[in-house]
């Protein structure tokens, strides 16, 4: 399956997410948090990458491509880069009132044993991994639908345990040396080509976490391209937070 990440498979992630969670430790609390007075059954991209500068994390909006979601591309102050896809909006191309997100990133598979995976995902707050091989990825991810109402704070929360989990498996990884280099067989070695600097994006202050559109395109792109950028050195969550 050649574009294992598009936004339709992200969407089924998604759902994945939502069933599999439920062994999660936090997920008591999360339920009890997502009953909220002030619950929004929206959200835009603008608002997103507002609740994101709280945690002092840079965000841009990746450039609509006609895939159906809005693209925010993100970076923590510790140089981890991570993404939220938003659907079902009334305007995809600026985010505007969008129905639910997919908050995802990804990391190299090298090294990393599938007990290490299934432990995370038994540990894990609310984000659940998944191994590409066809992409030498490992996917994380988080669901959200804001249909039935999911207050500002609520997302937050959300957001912050999923950093969180993040930065609980790349200590873990880093803990036990496990290879910080994305593998990337010889035949697919173009696939690194959507990376681009700052300088070549000409984004001065952008998120340096800009993919290149491919043949595949969409999630594929952003997933690759995080992976990429996440050795085990980089951070999900700020140093004081830890």
């Amino acid at each position: 399956m050649s574009n294992i990440l598009n936004y339709k498979t992200i969407l089924i992630f998604g759902s994945l997410i939502t069933l599999l969670a439920g062994p999660a430790t936090a997920q008591t609390a999360v339920s009890n948090q997502l009953q909220s007075n002030s619950a929004k059954h929206h959200f835009s991209a603008s608002e997103v990458s507002a609740l994101l500068a709280e945690f002092e994390i840079t965000t841009t909006l990746a450039p609509y491509t006609g895939e159906g979601a809005a693209t925010i591309l993100a970076r923590t102050s510790g140089d981890a880069r991570f993404v939220i896809s938003l659907f079902k909006c009334d305007n995809p191309e600026d985010g505007t009132q969008c129905e639910g997100a997919v908050i995802f990133t990804a990391t190299s598979n090298a090294g990393v044993a599938y007990d290490d995976i299934n432990s995370f995902n038994a540990s894990t707050n609310v984000t659940i991994a998944v191994n590409v091989a066809e992409q030498n990825i490992i996917l994380f991810g988080r669901q959200l639908f804001f249909a039935g109402g999911v207050g500002r704070d609520n997302f937050k929360y959300i957001t912050e345990l999923f950093l969180r989990d993040m930065q609980n498996y790349m200590d873990a990884q880093a803990a036990v040396g496990t290879s910080v280099s994305l593998n990337v067989a010889p035949a697919a070695v173009h696939k690194t080509d959507n990376v681009v600097s700052t300088k070549e994006a000409d984004v001065s202050d952008a998120v340096v976490f800009v993919a290149k559109r491919t043949p595949n395109g969409g999630a594929n792109d952003y997933a690759l391209s995080a992976a990429i950028a996440n050795t085990w050195q980089v951070s999900f969550i700020n140093t004081n937070e830890k």
